[in-house]
């Protein structure tokens, strides 16, 4: 289903692909049936041109390269408070590696790159919310699973568009939240109910706030981005839903928070919610407990929203 967002500053085609938008209907025969999960994640960064690029930061000083311990675990160093997540060993298994093959300039906040890359790939050390300083244009720049990294997500935007040559493709891919749920399975009382509304909070709090991406589209509009592209997607908890597609979704997210949320969640309660890490941990635990439970009926929305610079 392709429909126009009447007050866009242009044209947003928003898409539900065929079998991925569809109502929900829980899988009955399995909501007392013990649950398996799989494991894995994707995570990508900006895309730069095949040719070899110039370095475009200064090197590697001794402020960047220390690293914050707090609560057992390792957070970046370098604008030290501009990201909630950790940056540990524990954290990188769970992101994984981002697509070898391809030729990328990848940015983040922690020296935590491997000791070797190809040679058509190389890191940078930089904070996308400032001024981003590359040496050339971008044909591609790609954002997945960003959510809650910025404060500014408007400028982020804007910042995409500037760095793009003409004709160039800006693209997001990301999760949504709070998580949703059409039926009654996920009161605010359970401890999973809590930690969604408990997750908005901190976000709000913070400025790292959650449900950004649903935005993307108006926001890459806004900055001058044409041809945008929304395509909707409903992600499960874990494998609830009937439907096989989505019952395969639903492993995978499972999977993904069981060893992820309490990274998520630890530096923003702790933080800014005055939690103790010990609590955080207890809380976790029995959140995670809950999300397994396939009479949970969670999903939350995913987007994907690509724009191209005129």
């Amino acid at each position: 289903m392709t429909e126009r967002v009447p007050d866009a500053m242009h044209q947003i085609d928003i898409v539900f692909p065929h079998g991925t938008n569809v109502d929900l209907e829980p899988d009955e025969d399995i909501e007392d049936a013990e649950v398996q999960s799989l494991g894995g994640s994707d995570v990508d960064s900006a895309l730069g041109e095949s040719e070899a690029w110039p370095s475009s930061t200064a090197s590697l000083r001794s402020s960047i390269v220390r690293a914050r311990e707090e609560n057992g675990r390792i957070y970046h160093g370098y604008k030290d408070g501009k990201y909630v997540l950790p940056t540990d060993q524990e954290e990188l298994d769970r992101q994984g590696e981002a697509h070898p093959e391809a030729e990328v300039v990848g940015v983040d906040l922690s020296p935590v790159q491997p000791g070797f890359t190809p040679p058509n790939v190389h890191y940078e050390i930089d904070d996308l919310e400032e001024e981003w300083s590359f040496s050339r244009k971008f044909d591609y720049v790609h954002c997945m699973m960003m959510t809650g990294a910025f404060r500014d997500w408007q400028n982020f935007h804007q910042q995409a568009f500037d760095n793009l040559n003409p004709g160039g493709w800006f693209e997001i891919q990301d999760i949504d939240f709070p998580m949703r749920c059409d039926d009654e399975t996920i009161p605010p009382d359970c401890d999973l109910g809590r930690w969604n509304e408990l997750m908005m909070e901190a976000g709000q709090r913070s400025g790292f706030l959650l449900d950004t991406c649903g935005r993307a589209a108006e926001m890459m509009a806004s900055v001058g981005f044409v041809d945008i592209v929304r395509i909707q997607f409903k992600w499960p908890i874990n494998q609830w839903p009937r439907d096989v597609k989505h019952k395969t979704l639903g492993v995978w997210t499972e999977a993904n928070f069981s060893v992820g949320l309490e990274s998520m969640t630890l530096a923003l309660f702790t933080r800014f919610m005055g939690w103790r890490k010990e609590e955080v941990w207890d809380f976790s635990a029995n959140v995670i407990a809950e999300w397994r439970d396939v009479r949970r009926h969670g999903y939350f929305d995913v987007y994907v929203t690509y724009g191209r610079k005129p």
